[in-house]
């Protein structure tokens, strides 16, 4: 699925319809921080709470000055944790502030040979090529992501500015050592200030730590710092978009904590999935369409991918339990055991079916799905039957609910929770073959975009939850521009003022939006 925070796309309608489609990153919170305490201080170790507010007149110039940055107070609380080192363990760069620079992050310590600048014979412990870190780490359970977009190098001009500061800088995603998101080089002299772009502004935004390093290849030590670095602050949605008939009806609410944005079960695309794990989950108000009649078929499926087990571990969950229960759970057993299918009669606690087999991996991706054939239940496993034969002690009957919440995750009380990935999840009104059950797992491994969502579609999927953020795409079915999505879509002429569209996907450009300057969005 697509990250949450989308890329600018330009969409273009031919020139014939003269209209312009653009896609719109949803609002996101520019956050500029700078190491300035508006207190005098020397030598004081910088800042761990920048602030909990943030004025409108927080502003950062091309050359790096700012204004008004952070104020305490305000209301407003980050969720993002800054925190600063090197890679020597417990050496950190020191908060400095003095008449000539009003408060920088120096990249200097007084541990390293009592202070002396690189060049000096007695700072051999200080060498060139010493990395300097600033850490950024969303809170784990607030949903929230962060982009890196730019920081400011500055030179303090006078006596030891003589030598050219040859600096080299990469953004690491995990932790310093981590898959490089952006890199440059760059040289700072002659007391200047420079403001660098890391080209990350509008990307994806990153759940897990993200790391500013500062490798320094010249230079003399007390004599750069960094000013200012302006990153965002990306809340995912709230909300698991259905791309199933039943469309927003069918939505999906995710619980605070759970954690969006993983990587998914499908390898084309940028797919994702949502990680589980402490009773967090998603789930949708009871719906007549995702409980049929016992006399009638349907089918239920989804990948996962467990992390850990305690042998009552429910991904997918639709059934009440209190009373004569109704509906059907998934559980995940053992390794050895592999994963379980139940389904209540209706006569107190009592299972009607119960089905287990395939064996999975910690760690790995499985692709589950049962089927009620109105008379009779099926499990299978990455696409291979692995049971039909109901326990003895089971009485073969089901009991359709009239009430249940579909919950994924844990239970909708947060119950027997499941510690791990689920992603795709689908309800049909059908007994889906064998042979269409082997075709969606085999289809995942597709490098086609958009194919294993093809196959759901064609197969009549109610709920289909990709797990995804807000889409949007442009087609021309018929020579009629066409606008799919998921979310909410808003209109605009100007860029200025947005409206909400009371439209649904697909949605057929009507005439006056053809023939003017349409922009349209999607939000969460």
């Amino acid at each position: 699925m697509k990250p949450s925070r989308m890329k600018n796309t330009d969409l273009r309608l031919p020139a014939a319809v003269a209209a312009v489609m653009i896609l719109m990153p949803p609002a996101a919170r520019a956050t500029l921080l700078s190491f300035d305490l508006r207190t005098p201080a020397n030598n004081t170790p910088m800042p761990q709470d920048y602030g909990d507010g943030v004025t409108d007149a927080s502003r950062m110039s091309a050359d790096g000055r700012t204004e008004f940055i952070f104020e305490e107070g305000g209301g407003w609380t980050p969720g993002i944790t800054v925190s600063y080192g090197s890679e020597r363990p417990g050496e950190s760069p020191v908060f400095f502030r003095d008449a000539e620079w009003n408060g920088v992050a120096r990249l200097w310590s007084p541990s390293f040979a009592a202070g002396r600048p690189i060049g000096e014979a007695a700072a051999d412990s200080m060498p060139a090529g010493f990395e300097y870190h600033i850490t950024f780490t969303p809170e784990p359970d607030a949903n929230r992501g962060v982009v890196v977009n730019s920081f400011v190098l500055d030179d303090k001009a006078g006596a030891f500015d003589t030598v050219d500061h040859q600096v080299r800088w990469r953004i690491a995603r995990g932790s310093a050592a981590g898959p490089v998101l952006a890199s440059g080089s760059l040289t700072v002299s002659g007391g200047a200030n420079r403001f660098v772009q890391t080209g990350l502004t509008g990307a994806e935004p990153t759940t897990g730590p993200v790391v500013l390093v500062i490798q320094r290849l010249a230079g003399i030590a007390h004599d750069l710092a960094i000013d200012a670095i302006d990153f965002d602050e990306i809340g995912f949605p709230t909300k698991s978009y259905n791309s199933g008939s039943l469309g927003p009806a069918a939505d999906g609410l995710h619980a605070p904590g759970v954690v969006l944005n993983r990587p998914g079960a499908i390898r084309a695309g940028h797919d994702c999935a949502t990680s589980y794990g402490g009773g967090q989950n998603t789930t949708i108000s009871f719906l007549e369409a995702l409980n049929p009649p016992a006399d009638q078929p349907f089918t239920i499926e989804f990948w996962a991918l467990p992390t850990a087990f305690d042998n009552d571990d429910a991904p997918v969950y639709n059934r009440v339990s209190d009373g004569d229960r109704s509906g059907w759970v998934f559980f995940q057993r053992d390794e050895a055991t592999g994963w379980n299918f139940r389904m209540h009669d209706g006569v107190g606690s009592n299972v009607g079916w119960d089905l287990t087999g395939g064996r999975y991996t910690l760690g790995t991706w499985c692709h589950i799905a049962a089927l009620w054939s109105g008379s009779a239940a099926r499990l299978y496993v990455n696409g291979r039957l692995v049971d039909t034969t109901n326990a003895s002690t089971r009485s073969g009957n089901y009991n359709a609910s009239t009430s249940a919440t579909f919950s994924i995750g844990a239970y909708e009380n947060g119950g027997s929770p499941f510690n791990g990935l689920v992603d795709e999840i689908a309800f049909y009104p059908t007994a889906l073959t064998a042979a269409t059950l082997l075709a969606h797992f085999q289809t995942a491994v597709s490098t086609t975009p958009g194919a294993y969502d093809a196959r759901v579609a064609a197969d009549d999927a109610r709920l289909h939850l990709r797990q995804n953020p807000p889409s949007l795409d442009l087609t021309f079915p018929d020579g009629i521009p066409t606008v799919t999505f998921t979310g909410t879509l808003e209109g605009s002429e100007s860029l200025l003022s947005w409206t909400p569209l009371p439209v649904a996907s697909p949605y057929a450009v009507a005439g006056p939006d053809r023939t003017a300057s349409r922009f349209f969005r999607v939000r969460r």
